[in-house]
């Protein structure tokens, strides 16, 4: 999977982590800083600075294989995504975040005006 990809799936999480009121959005920072936040601090481990994407998510692959003692002989960086996808159900992935939709139907409407 490529890096945009994964970051789009990390962003839904986040999406749905807001939804369920798990997590709260403050200030600049983005949902899926947001839902990487989160799931470091959830299985209490140290987020990695300076990491690609897909090491930082390895690390937390193997903190979810050891906490929940999971029958798979490893996780990879993609997996844990789909992982945390099923245990927080989130839906279909969002091609466009509901607000920038409403600014496009906007927009639409008054070019049509």
């Amino acid at each position: 999977m490529q890096e945009h990809q994964r970051l789009q799936k990390i962003r839904d999480i986040g999406i749905r982590l807001q939804e369920l009121q798990l997590v709260s959005r403050r200030g600049d920072c983005s949902y899926a800083v947001l839902a990487l936040n989160y799931l470091f601090g959830v299985y209490q481990i140290a987020k990695p600075q300076g990491l690609p994407l897909a090491e930082m998510l390895q690390h937390l692959a193997d903190a979810v294989m050891t906490r929940h003692q999971l029958p798979y002989r490893r996780l990879t960086a993609d997996s844990v995504l789909d992982f945390f996808s099923q245990r927080y159900q989130v839906a279909a992935p969002f091609s466009v975040h509901p607000s920038y939709r409403r600014r496009v139907r906007v927009t639409s409407l008054q070019q049509t005006m």
